[in-house]
């Protein structure tokens, strides 16, 4: 039994420090690849993680108790409350599970890190050349088609727009611009929405119909970019434009 006992802690830790790693790389790929992604679900099911690690600790504590004490009433509180403790943090992994359906849903298990896929290399000036024209081509491509405006859209179906594979749109993208798909999208998008919030014949919309209008799906993280690219909210945006 202590083999098994020893077994099944090594197999926790594994399994733990493979979850971490597997979260982490899955927040580089969701950042690399998609236009909104929710970090707060990815944030939840890390916290989730850690917290079942926390009660793992439970567990050591009952067997260390029953190696020493026996099998007491010490041990049998030490059971209830692990017990409760696993039922707290199983029910509120199905509370946020069933609060955002999209916590399932997942990433591309495709997908790879651009740091995988193209590492950084120091290239030479005809290929620099070639990446300027390909970074201006895919500018006036943003400003004229204006794909941004697609709240689902993610890495791939731009590339497909522009007749470029995804592994070349996601390096110039990730690398060679050295900004997240997430970032390069959402420029273009507070910069249409900069230019409503300028326009007079369009002050009766409201913020919420404005940044549906131009590619977010929610309140929090339009704020939260608008704020970040032009330091002020878009209601004082609104009342003094630059």
């Amino acid at each position: 039994m202590q083999f098994f006992y020893f077994l099944f802690e090594f197999l926790f830790q594994v399994y733990f420090i493979a979850s971490l790693l597997v979260i982490r790389k899955s927040k580089t790929v969701y950042l690399e690849n998609y236009t909104n992604p929710n970090i707060s679900i990815l944030n939840a099911l890390y916290k989730i993680t850690i917290l079942y690690y926390v009660l793992h600790f439970l567990v050591l504590i009952r067997w260390l108790v029953t190696f020493i004490f026996g099998l007491g009433e010490i041990r049998q509180w030490i059971v209830t409350l692990d017990g409760f403790a696993f039922l707290f943090c199983t029910c509120w992994y199905l509370f946020v599970a069933l609060d955002k359906p999209e916590f399932f849903r997942g990433v591309n298990s495709l997908l790879k890190p651009i740091s995988d896929v193209a590492p950084k290399q120091k290239s030479s000036p005809i290929i620099d050349d070639e990446k300027n024209k390909q970074i201006e081509f895919l500018k006036d491509f943003m400003v004229e088609k204006e794909p941004y405006l697609d709240s689902s859209l993610t890495i791939q179906d731009l590339a497909e727009q522009l007749k470029m594979p995804v592994k070349d749109l996601s390096t110039l993208i990730n690398l060679y611009m050295d900004k997240h798909f997430f970032d390069f999208v959402n420029e273009y998008r507070i910069e249409k929405a900069k230019e409503i919030l300028k326009d007079p014949l369009q002050k009766e919309l409201t913020i919420l119909e404005i940044l549906y209008q131009v590619g977010f799906n929610s309140k929090s993280s339009f704020s939260t970019s608008f704020k970040k690219y032009t330091g002020t909210t878009p209601t004082d945006f609104r009342k003094n434009p630059n």
